[in-house]
Protein backbone atom coordinates (compact mmCIF):
# COMPACT_ATOMS: atom_id res chain seq x y z
CA UNK A 1 0.00 0.00 0.00
CA UNK A 2 2.88 2.21 0.92
CA UNK A 3 4.38 1.55 -2.34
CA UNK A 4 1.21 2.57 -4.16
CA UNK A 5 0.98 5.76 -2.33
CA UNK A 6 4.14 6.48 -3.39
CA UNK A 7 4.60 5.33 -6.87
CA UNK A 8 1.09 7.46 -7.55
CA UNK A 9 2.74 10.58 -6.67
CA UNK A 10 5.30 10.14 -8.39
CA UNK A 11 3.42 9.75 -11.77
CA UNK A 12 1.52 13.14 -10.81
CA UNK A 13 4.92 14.51 -10.06
CA UNK A 14 6.55 13.87 -13.30
CA UNK A 15 3.79 15.38 -15.63
CA UNK A 16 2.66 18.12 -13.25
CA UNK A 17 6.35 19.09 -13.12
CA UNK A 18 5.90 20.21 -16.65
CA UNK A 19 4.39 23.42 -15.74
CA UNK A 20 7.28 24.74 -14.13
CA UNK A 21 8.69 24.59 -18.27
CA UNK A 22 6.13 27.40 -18.60
CA UNK A 23 2.72 25.68 -19.73
CA UNK A 24 -0.02 27.52 -18.08
CA UNK A 25 -3.30 26.24 -17.13
CA UNK A 26 -4.73 29.53 -16.55
CA UNK A 27 -4.72 31.91 -13.23
CA UNK A 28 -7.86 30.30 -12.02
CA UNK A 29 -8.70 29.61 -8.04
CA UNK A 30 -11.17 26.73 -8.98
CA UNK A 31 -8.69 25.00 -10.89
CA UNK A 32 -5.71 25.74 -8.26
CA UNK A 33 -8.51 24.47 -5.64
CA UNK A 34 -9.27 21.10 -7.58
CA UNK A 35 -5.48 20.43 -7.79
CA UNK A 36 -4.89 21.41 -4.32
CA UNK A 37 -7.44 18.62 -2.88
CA UNK A 38 -5.91 16.11 -4.63
CA UNK A 39 -2.61 17.48 -2.94
CA UNK A 40 -4.01 16.92 0.13
CA UNK A 41 -5.68 13.52 -0.17
CA UNK A 42 -2.04 12.21 -0.93
CA UNK A 43 -0.97 14.01 2.15
CA UNK A 44 -3.74 12.65 4.25
CA UNK A 45 -2.85 8.89 3.10
CA UNK A 46 0.93 9.39 4.32
CA UNK A 47 -0.53 10.89 7.67
CA UNK A 48 -2.56 7.76 8.09
CA UNK A 49 0.13 5.24 6.87
CA UNK A 50 2.64 6.78 8.98
CA UNK A 51 -0.21 5.73 11.97
CA UNK A 52 -0.80 2.24 10.80
CA UNK A 53 3.35 2.12 10.74
CA UNK A 54 3.26 2.77 14.31
CA UNK A 55 0.74 0.99 15.31
CA UNK A 56 2.10 -2.13 12.99
CA UNK A 57 5.47 -1.96 15.09
CA UNK A 58 3.21 -2.14 18.61
CA UNK A 59 1.51 -5.17 17.64
CA UNK A 60 4.70 -7.02 15.87
CA UNK A 61 6.39 -6.43 20.19
CA UNK A 62 3.39 -7.75 21.48
CA UNK A 63 2.75 -4.53 22.98
CA UNK A 64 -0.89 -3.88 21.19
CA UNK A 65 -3.78 -4.10 23.58
CA UNK A 66 -7.57 -4.79 21.74
CA UNK A 67 -7.31 -1.34 21.70
CA UNK A 68 -4.42 -1.01 19.43
CA UNK A 69 -6.02 -3.75 17.53
CA UNK A 70 -9.43 -1.57 17.22
CA UNK A 71 -7.40 1.42 16.01
CA UNK A 72 -5.41 -0.45 13.47
CA UNK A 73 -8.61 -1.94 11.88
CA UNK A 74 -10.22 1.42 12.03
CA UNK A 75 -7.87 3.38 10.66
CA UNK A 76 -6.52 0.93 7.57
CA UNK A 77 -10.65 0.93 6.77
CA UNK A 78 -10.85 4.38 6.91
CA UNK A 79 -7.51 4.21 4.51
CA UNK A 80 -9.04 1.86 2.36
CA UNK A 81 -12.33 4.22 1.72
CA UNK A 82 -9.87 7.44 1.31
CA UNK A 83 -8.00 5.41 -0.67
CA UNK A 84 -11.58 5.09 -3.28
CA UNK A 85 -12.30 8.27 -3.02
CA UNK A 86 -8.88 9.83 -4.55
CA UNK A 87 -9.15 6.97 -7.19
CA UNK A 88 -12.78 8.59 -7.96
CA UNK A 89 -10.95 12.15 -7.39
CA UNK A 90 -8.53 11.38 -10.58
CA UNK A 91 -11.10 9.87 -12.55
CA UNK A 92 -13.29 12.92 -12.00
CA UNK A 93 -10.26 14.72 -13.61
CA UNK A 94 -9.44 13.27 -16.52
CA UNK A 95 -10.41 16.38 -18.45
CA UNK A 96 -8.14 18.36 -16.28
CA UNK A 97 -5.13 16.60 -16.55
CA UNK A 98 -5.45 16.61 -20.39
CA UNK A 99 -4.89 20.00 -20.14
CA UNK A 100 -1.32 19.79 -18.40
CA UNK A 101 -0.27 16.53 -20.43
CA UNK A 102 -2.57 13.96 -22.52
CA UNK A 103 -0.25 11.00 -21.39
CA UNK A 104 -0.83 11.24 -17.30
CA UNK A 105 -4.31 9.89 -17.46
CA UNK A 106 -3.11 6.85 -19.39
CA UNK A 107 0.26 6.68 -16.62
CA UNK A 108 -2.49 6.64 -14.33
CA UNK A 109 -4.78 4.31 -15.41
CA UNK A 110 -3.28 1.08 -13.92
CA UNK A 111 -3.53 2.51 -10.30
CA UNK A 112 -6.82 3.77 -10.58
CA UNK A 113 -8.92 1.69 -13.07
CA UNK A 114 -12.29 1.20 -11.30
CA UNK A 115 -12.28 -2.79 -12.32
CA UNK A 116 -8.75 -3.98 -11.99
CA UNK A 117 -6.42 -1.04 -11.08
CA UNK A 118 -4.06 -1.61 -8.15
CA UNK A 119 -5.92 0.80 -5.97
CA UNK A 120 -9.59 -1.42 -6.42
CA UNK A 121 -6.96 -4.81 -6.07
CA UNK A 122 -5.61 -3.37 -2.86
CA UNK A 123 -8.70 -2.28 -1.17
CA UNK A 124 -10.17 -5.20 -1.87
CA UNK A 125 -6.85 -6.91 -0.25
CA UNK A 126 -7.74 -4.81 2.81
CA UNK A 127 -11.22 -6.27 3.43
CA UNK A 128 -9.34 -9.82 3.52
CA UNK A 129 -7.43 -9.55 6.22
CA UNK A 130 -6.48 -6.38 8.44
CA UNK A 131 -3.71 -7.76 10.31
CA UNK A 132 -1.81 -9.60 7.34
CA UNK A 133 1.60 -8.12 5.89
CA UNK A 134 0.32 -8.48 2.39
CA UNK A 135 -2.81 -6.60 3.06
CA UNK A 136 -0.18 -3.47 4.80
CA UNK A 137 2.23 -4.08 2.23
CA UNK A 138 0.60 -5.22 -0.84
CA UNK A 139 2.90 -5.85 -3.27
CA UNK A 140 6.84 -5.71 -3.66
CA UNK A 141 8.14 -2.15 -5.53
CA UNK A 142 9.86 -4.00 -8.40
CA UNK A 143 6.63 -6.13 -8.72
CA UNK A 144 4.80 -2.68 -8.80
CA UNK A 145 6.89 -1.22 -11.23
CA UNK A 146 6.27 -3.91 -13.77
CA UNK A 147 2.36 -4.19 -13.38
CA UNK A 148 2.23 -0.22 -14.37
CA UNK A 149 4.16 -0.77 -17.24
CA UNK A 150 1.95 -4.03 -18.13
CA UNK A 151 -1.43 -1.68 -17.33
CA UNK A 152 0.13 0.91 -19.40
CA UNK A 153 0.70 -1.27 -22.71
CA UNK A 154 -3.21 -1.92 -22.01
CA UNK A 155 -4.53 1.64 -21.26
CA UNK A 156 -6.46 3.74 -23.17
CA UNK A 157 -8.09 7.39 -23.32
CA UNK A 158 -11.07 6.11 -21.44
CA UNK A 159 -9.01 3.72 -18.98
CA UNK A 160 -7.58 0.08 -19.45
CA UNK A 161 -9.65 -1.56 -22.70
CA UNK A 162 -11.89 -4.35 -22.21
CA UNK A 163 -9.46 -7.07 -23.09
CA UNK A 164 -6.85 -6.89 -20.28
CA UNK A 165 -6.19 -10.42 -19.89
CA UNK A 166 -1.98 -9.97 -19.87
CA UNK A 167 -2.74 -7.57 -17.04
CA UNK A 168 -4.73 -9.35 -14.79
CA UNK A 169 -3.07 -12.45 -14.85
CA UNK A 170 0.03 -10.17 -14.01
CA UNK A 171 -1.61 -8.94 -10.93
CA UNK A 172 -2.91 -12.23 -9.72
CA UNK A 173 0.50 -13.81 -10.29
CA UNK A 174 2.16 -11.27 -8.30
CA UNK A 175 -0.42 -11.29 -5.64
CA UNK A 176 -0.03 -15.19 -5.47
CA UNK A 177 3.12 -14.91 -4.53
CA UNK A 178 3.79 -12.38 -2.79
CA UNK A 179 0.61 -13.95 -0.79
CA UNK A 180 2.77 -17.01 -0.15
CA UNK A 181 5.09 -15.44 1.55
CA UNK A 182 3.14 -13.22 3.67
CA UNK A 183 2.42 -12.70 7.24
CA UNK A 184 -1.23 -13.92 7.80
CA UNK A 185 -1.27 -11.72 11.17
CA UNK A 186 1.51 -9.80 12.81
CA UNK A 187 0.03 -10.27 16.16
CA UNK A 188 0.71 -13.56 16.08
CA UNK A 189 3.82 -13.57 14.05
CA UNK A 190 6.59 -15.81 15.01
CA UNK A 191 9.73 -14.39 16.12
CA UNK A 192 11.91 -15.76 13.21
CA UNK A 193 9.88 -12.87 10.98
CA UNK A 194 10.12 -10.41 12.95
CA UNK A 195 13.17 -9.11 11.06
CA UNK A 196 11.50 -9.59 7.85
CA UNK A 197 8.32 -7.64 8.61
CA UNK A 198 10.26 -4.52 10.53
CA UNK A 199 12.62 -4.55 7.02
CA UNK A 200 9.05 -4.39 4.86
CA UNK A 201 8.24 -1.62 7.89
CA UNK A 202 11.62 0.54 6.65
CA UNK A 203 10.78 0.35 3.44
CA UNK A 204 7.14 1.30 3.74
CA UNK A 205 8.51 4.39 5.35
CA UNK A 206 11.05 5.47 3.24
CA UNK A 207 8.46 5.05 0.39
CA UNK A 208 6.09 7.37 2.54
CA UNK A 209 9.46 10.09 2.66
CA UNK A 210 9.05 10.25 -1.15
CA UNK A 211 5.20 10.53 -1.55
CA UNK A 212 5.53 13.54 0.98
CA UNK A 213 8.47 14.98 -1.43
CA UNK A 214 6.64 14.79 -4.51
CA UNK A 215 3.07 16.19 -2.61
CA UNK A 216 5.84 18.99 -1.99
CA UNK A 217 6.93 19.55 -5.75
CA UNK A 218 2.95 19.08 -6.99
CA UNK A 219 2.09 21.99 -4.51
CA UNK A 220 4.56 24.12 -6.12
CA UNK A 221 4.06 22.97 -9.77
CA UNK A 222 0.21 23.96 -9.16
CA UNK A 223 1.04 27.37 -7.93
CA UNK A 224 3.40 27.87 -10.74
CA UNK A 225 1.28 27.12 -13.38
CA UNK A 226 -1.92 29.19 -11.87
CA UNK A 227 -0.42 32.19 -10.70
CA UNK A 228 0.46 33.32 -7.00
CA UNK A 229 -3.01 35.55 -7.57
CA UNK A 230 -5.28 32.51 -7.70
CA UNK A 231 -3.12 31.03 -5.24
CA UNK A 232 -3.79 34.02 -2.98
CA UNK A 233 -7.81 33.90 -3.77
CA UNK A 234 -7.66 30.24 -3.39
CA UNK A 235 -6.43 30.98 0.23
CA UNK A 236 -9.03 33.61 0.77
CA UNK A 237 -11.83 31.08 0.02
CA UNK A 238 -10.27 28.47 2.20
CA UNK A 239 -10.04 30.92 4.93
CA UNK A 240 -12.88 29.53 8.11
Amino acid sequence: MFGLISKLAEILSSHWGRLLEGRQLGRDADVAGHLVRVVVALQDLCVRGEQLLVLAEKLLDGEGTPETSEEFTGILGQQAREVASLRSLLGESKGLMATIDAQLYLDLAPMVDQKSGLLTRWGRQATLSEFSTTTLFFLPADDLSRLIEVGRASAGPDGLDVERTTYVVAIADSVRNTRSREVRDIRLAPQGVHDQVRTEIASARADLARARDYCLTLRGATETAVGPAAMARLRRKLLP
